[in-house]
Parts: structure tokens; C-alpha cells; sequence
């Protein structure tokens, strides 16, 4: 369905990964400093909302779809989709470890990391552990994928409007 809105142009999985990247550690930094904001001025406690984590990663997946529809005039399909949600997932996954553990490093309070594991199994329930890591990371993988189509797909039905409304 997507080929009857002709290709514009190509772009490359190093560009779209980069685009990702970018969009991400922007959209994180901006998360930040709204939710600062809000419980700086408005008294608004935002610290325990879990979604907070997963908005940089749908504005770098939108933006990065929105990117790409835009160039190529199609939606990021198969290998090479699934290919920009993994890597745009591990480089923001990688961007989060670097910022905790920098933070953890010049506030001095490597005490802290132990209470992170604060879930203690003992024994035959440690097989949960890495099976739930790795639930979760799938899930944000798929998430991910998810949100490069969502960015994508509106501007491939407007380019298919424009198209159809040409003739």
C-alpha cells in the first residue's frame, strides 16, 4: 500500500539511528526539566509517574518516524524497522546507565546502588530476574517499534492525500 507514493529519497540505518539518538537525549532532557519545573512552581509530584520514562522514547520513535516517512515517503517496514528500534532502544538504554551512574559518581553516594537492588531472592527464585529483564526489554524494543510507526504514519497518509487530491 505504501508504494504508490513515490520514494523521495533514501535514508541510511546509520542516519536514522543517529536522528533516534538525538531526538532522545533531547526529549529526555526536556522530560527533566518540565517535571522540575511543575514541582518547582506548580507543586505538582511527578516523581512517581512511570510514564515519565517511556516519553523520551516515543518522541525520539515519532521523530524518527516522521523523519523518515518524510524522506522516503514510506513507513519503516521489516528487518530494517525492527533494526531502528533495537538500536535506538540499547543507545537510550546505554544514555540512562551513563547518566545514573554519573550522577551516582559526583554525588558521591555509591551506597545508594545497593538499595536498588532491593529486591532480595533467595535461592529458585532468581531465575525471575533475568527473565523479567528480558520481558521488559523485548517489550521496550516493541514499544519502540511502535512509536516509529506512529510517527510515521501520518505523514504517509497525508502524502498519500496530497497525492490522490493532485490528479
Amino acid at each position: 500500500m505504501d508504494s504508490y507514493v513515490p520514494a523521495t529519497n533514501t535514508v541510511s540505518f546509520g542516519a536514522a539511528v543517529f536522528r533516534f539518538s538525538w531526538l532522545y537525549i533531547l526529549t529526555a532532557i526536556a522530560v527533566v526539566a518540565i517535571a522540575f519545573l511543575l514541582e518547582t512552581f506548580l507543586h505538582v509530584d511527578v516523581d512517581n509517574n512511570s510514564f515519565l520514562g517511556v516519553l523520551p522514547l516515543m518522541g525520539a520513535g515519532t521523530g524518527t518516524g516522521k523523519y523518515y516517512a518524510s524522506r522516503t515517503g514510506m513507513k519503516p517496514r521489516g528487518g530494517k524497522a525492527w533494526s531502528i528500534a533495537l538500536f535506538g532502544f540499547v543507545i537510550s538504554l546505554v544514555f540512562n546507565l551513563v547518566v545514573i551512574f554519573g550522577f551516582v559518581a559526583l554525588t558521591d553516594s555509591w551506597q545508594e546502588i545497593g538499595s536498588l537492588g532491593s529486591l532480595r531472592l533467595r535461592g529458585q527464585e532468581q531465575w525471575l530476574v533475568p527473565l523479567v529483564l528480558g520481558g521488559l526489554f523485548l517489550l521496550f524494543v516493541a514499544l519502540t517499534r511502535l512509536f516509529l510507526w506512529m510517527g510515521a504514519n501520518p505523514v504517509v497518509k497525508k502524502m498519500r492525500k496530497d497525492a490522490t487530491s493532485a490528479f
